[in-house]
């Protein structure tokens, strides 16, 4: 297999002026992408705005031999998700790699702890950013190119992590967001394909569990070990389309919702007491299945629906 390569295309990725985002736009641009780094430059809760590390991480990579522009907007609103786009198609004509990196974590509580305006925030720059930034690729990738290639970033938060509710909920979204999209690109046939990751890797959030578990998570998990699996999915050649995979260390995984063999009632009208009866055949992951989307597993259900009627109207 030859060198994997990018040469002539042109990517954005938000959240690049430090850490892992910038380790995604150093290797795109070092295997031959134009990228533009994209950059507010507020702290990890999201305060404040400083255009520098953008312009840093742009002049690092150019000076490294890659080519990279600094943009400094939020991708918190539609307009400026918008502009962003429309920045790299005014340097460069085109855009053919989407990165959604950029995120933010102002809400580390309990539940009823959590202000309005935590969740409002995490959730409109993790969640809501990955939207609009998506929307103001879409038809550009889809309908004028036939080409495209979104790599959104999750977090194995979604699991469950005992506290700041807005952060997984966003996450979660975002992984959400990656289904419905690859599906539409299957239905349509476009070579458009969005996958997600899992990012494990030492941060500035890491940072706030103090200096000896930060040392040891740059240590074990930096965020360069985290790039390669996400330039391979911007690849042209990329494997698969909706799939998530928890990236860290050195290696990867795939992680996946499926569906067990459960238990399918003959009767329409059963009771919470054969409900409880069956618990443990429907826990039990032998047999699990992986639906590709919604109807997949709806069809599960003995039934003469006509799934394939649904597919079409919700298309």
């Amino acid at each position: 297999m030859g060198e994997m390569r990018f040469d002539g295309q042109v990517a954005i990725v938000t959240g690049a002026g430090g850490g892992l985002g910038k380790e995604y736009a150093r290797l795109l641009a070092l295997r031959g992408a134009k990228v533009l780094v994209n950059d507010l430059g507020g702290n990890f809760a999201g305060v404040g705005a400083d255009g520098s590390y953008a312009e840093a991480a742009a002049a690092e990579i150019c000076e490294q031999g890659g080519e990279a522009a600094a943009n400094t907007l939020s991708v918190a609103n539609s307009a400026n998700a918008n502009a962003i786009v429309q920045d790299a198609l005014d340097r460069w004509g085109r855009v053919d790699i989407l990165v959604n990196n950029a995120g933010i974590v102002s809400a580390a509580g309990t539940l009823d702890t959590v202000t309005d305006e935590q969740w409002e925030n995490d959730m409109a720059v993790s969640a809501s950013g990955t939207f609009y930034m998506c929307r103001a690729v879409w038809k550009l990738m889809n309908e004028q190119q036939n080409y495209g290639r979104i790599v959104n970033i999750a977090s194995g938060s979604w699991f469950g992590m005992g506290s700041a509710v807005p952060y997984p909920a966003a996450k979660g979204a975002v992984w959400a967001m990656t289904r419905a999209l690859a599906s539409s690109s299957r239905a349509t046939g476009r070579n458009v394909t969005t996958n997600v990751i899992m990012p494990i890797a030492g941060s500035r959030m890491t940072e706030l569990m103090g200096p000896d578990i930060h040392g040891l998570m740059i240590r074990d998990f930096p965020p360069r070990a985290v790039a390669p699996v996400v330039a391979m999915l911007a690849h042209a050649d990329a494997p698969c389309n909706g799939e998530l995979f928890s990236v860290g260390g050195g290696g990867y995984t795939r992680v996946f919702a499926g569906v067990t063999r459960g238990y399918r009632a003959t009767d329409k009208d059963w009771t919470m007491e054969t409900a409880r009866e069956q618990f443990d055949n429907v826990m039990d992951t032998d047999g699990f299945f992986i639906p590709e989307g919604s109807m997949d597993e709806s069809s599960l259900f003995t039934s003469d629906v006509p799934w394939d009627a649904f597919r079409a109207f919700i298309q």
